[in-house]
């Protein structure tokens, strides 16, 4: 609130003769001071050491307003949300378009990567796995909005937490570097999973058949490519053919 009244202590001669009645008057001003910033709740001379405090907070708050300060606290939150998604379509939109372009949304996630950039198979497997979490169907396609920048950034991350368990495999076992496991390639990694012992054909035509092109985005390839190897390891391991009850298979990196 405002202050209607200012008060002011006006200058006081002083000498060895009235040292005593100018002190009078000096604690007969600082006293007054203190009424007035009492009476009128603002800071007056004096009020900070007049022992003026804000309301103690309460430590036993009703439900109404427990809700109230929660609601308060998500509101700030997502207006700080919303100024980052904000300054992230800013720096990364350089075309203007309001959305983030392939090319953009490839800068937006190299920097998070702290400079490795993603590959086209990766950017796809981002950009479709980013629309159906977001529910934007209309959007689909290779465009990310503001609002889907930070599931976006969710996705990347988590597949940069993948990138590790699957890389060896993808090295040890794609031994002419095609960029996918084919059918022996991926064979002889599943009989290594399952501690040496072969695996039957049909199964491995299987896994094969449901995990090539299993990711959104990332077209069938006759093989494994690393976006699809996880979901392959992991069909694989939870499979059970129809009249068995096996328990499933233990693996080091499902």
């Amino acid at each position: 609130s405002s202050c209607q009244r200012t008060t002011h202590i006006k200058p006081l001669s002083f000498s060895t003769t009235n040292r005593g009645a100018v002190h009078q008057e000096r604690r007969q001003q600082l006293k007054t001071n203190t009424m007035s910033s009492r009476t009128f709740g603002c800071q007056l001379p004096g009020a900070l050491h007049a022992g003026l405090k804000a309301a103690k907070k309460s430590e036993n708050p009703g439900p109404k307003r427990q809700q109230a300060l929660l609601d308060r606290s998500v509101f700030w939150k997502q207006i700080q949300r919303e100024k980052k998604l904000e300054a992230l379509m800013h720096k990364y939109d350089v075309t203007k378009t309001g959305n983030l372009t392939k090319e953009e949304l490839g800068d937006l996630l190299q920097d998070a990567a702290k400079g490795r950039r993603p590959t086209e198979e990766e950017l796809n497997f981002v950009l479709w796995t980013t629309h159906p979490k977001t529910g934007d169907d209309a959007n689909r396609g290779d465009r990310i909005t503001k609002n889907e920048i930070a599931t976006a950034l969710d996705v990347w991350r988590t597949w940069e937490q993948t990138l590790p368990e699957v890389e060896p495999l993808m090295a040890k076992y794609d031994v002419n570097h095609s960029g996918k496991l084919e059918f022996e390639q991926l064979k002889n990694m599943l009989t290594d999973l399952n501690e040496g012992r072969a695996l039957p054909d049909e199964e491995v035509e299987w896994v094969m058949k449901a995990a090539d092109g299993m990711v959104q985005g990332v077209a069938p390839s006759g093989g494994i490519n690393i976006t699809e190897l996880k979901g392959a390891i992991a069909l694989w391991m939870t499979h059970v053919e129809e009249g068995q009850h096996a328990g499933p298979r233990s693996c080091r990196i499902c």
